[in-house]
């Protein structure tokens, strides 16, 4: 298999960038970019290739969202308890995701998407994004929520959850809090933002990512949504793996839990 002249990763079949030389247009513009390829337009992608490379990232991304539409349909034509739905949909929408993202990645790059952070300093940068969570996100998303939504009470899950009964408000917990983290992070951190690293640079491709994120939530939640988007397409980029953005996406949403069910 070739390797990326930039960053030396196996290139994917599905690559088109000099000829299999870089891996994604992100590597070769900061391979374009160093100082003895600064000037070089030999190495430079034509106009062609780069529209084909934005084709193929929002096709697929668009691709990805009409399936799991079609998937999530065809649950609640079986499932209609809403706790039940919520955990089956997440479950077999995550596996779905999981092995497309096995389709597009080598196995020497999907163990690095999927790495388990072992080191403290990948634990600090969990327990920071934590934090970013509390005393940064949240407090934008209740100025969002007063200046746009000044009569909103809450999201349509908790406003659920404290209608239901205990186990059913436990079972829903668990799957907000475990299920949903995993499959947003395959789907948003793994799948969509993968693809946008292949078109753009970091930050770019973070915020596109984010946005999509935002969008895909209740309009009250969409905030803060953005905010843990940005954080946790961070957090991934940081550290190659979403595992660390998965585990702080769970602590989070675990946090809320817990709120709503005991407050």
């Amino acid at each position: 298999m070739e390797l990326c002249k930039h960053c030396s990763e196996p290139i994917l079949p599905r690559s088109d960038y000099q000829n299999q030389i870089y891996c994604s247009f992100k590597c070769w513009k900061a391979h374009r970019e160093t100082p003895q390829h600064m000037f070089a337009p030999e190495n430079e992608p034509s106009l062609s290739e780069w529209i084909q490379s934005q084709i193929i990232a929002w096709g697929s991304i668009i691709g990805m969202f009409a399936f799991l539409f079609v998937v999530l349909v065809s649950v609640a034509t079986f499932v209609v308890n809403l706790q039940y739905f919520l955990m089956i949909s997440t479950t077999v929408c995550a596996i779905l995701v999981y092995f497309v993202l096995r389709m597009m990645h080598t196995t020497e790059q999907l163990n690095e998407l999927l790495k388990i952070p072992k080191s403290f300093d990948t634990w600090k940068l969990i327990g920071i994004a934590f934090l970013i969570d509390i005393f940064v996100v949240k407090p934008l998303h209740i100025l969002f929520t007063f200046y746009f939504f000044p009569d909103a009470e809450n999201q349509e899950v908790i406003t659920a959850l404290k209608e239901m009964s205990q186990i059913s408000a436990i079972i829903t917990a668990v799957s907000v809090s475990i299920l949903t983290p995993i499959l947003e992070e395959l789907l948003f951190r793994g799948f969509v933002l993968g693809m946008f690293l292949r078109c753009y640079s970091k930050t770019p491709a973070i915020i596109l990512s984010a946005f999509i994120f935002a969008m895909v939530h209740e309009p009250i939640a969409i905030g803060m949504a953005f905010g843990g988007g940005l954080l946790y397409g961070w957090l991934r980029v940081r550290t190659g793996s979403i595992v660390p953005s998965m585990i702080a996406h769970m602590i989070w949403n675990s946090f809320i839990s817990l709120i709503v069910l005991f407050y």
